[in-house]
């Protein structure tokens, strides 16, 4: 009996040696994931932190042909009155 008992003590202790492993696993896992979201969540206020200071424009914010379709180009093709007071301050004769 003494053989048994210790056969059955030594797999409850392996099987609580397991489940401390997997609690161990997951706590990393949770603090890893944790880091993570804090560091992503850094980047994003570093960046709307630095975007009001940013007084210049990036390629992607540039028109792929400057010389067509300019935001210029077609309120001026609008001849909209209310569009070039708006804009400029003044009123513009449509009549051109």
């Amino acid at each position: 009996m003494d053989s048994d008992d210790l056969i059955i003590q030594s797999l409850k202790n392996g099987a609580e040696l397991q489940q401390q492993e997997d609690d161990d696993k997951e706590a990393a896992l949770a603090i890893a994931a944790t880091i993570l979201v804090g560091v992503e969540l850094a980047r994003q206020n570093r960046i709307e932190n630095r975007q009001p200071r940013r007084l210049y424009l990036c390629r992607p914010q540039l028109l792929p042909n400057p010389r067509k379709d300019t935001p210029w180009q077609v309120l001026f093709a609008t001849q909209n009155n209310r569009a070039f007071i708006t804009t400029m301050g003044l009123f513009q004769n449509s009549e051109i």
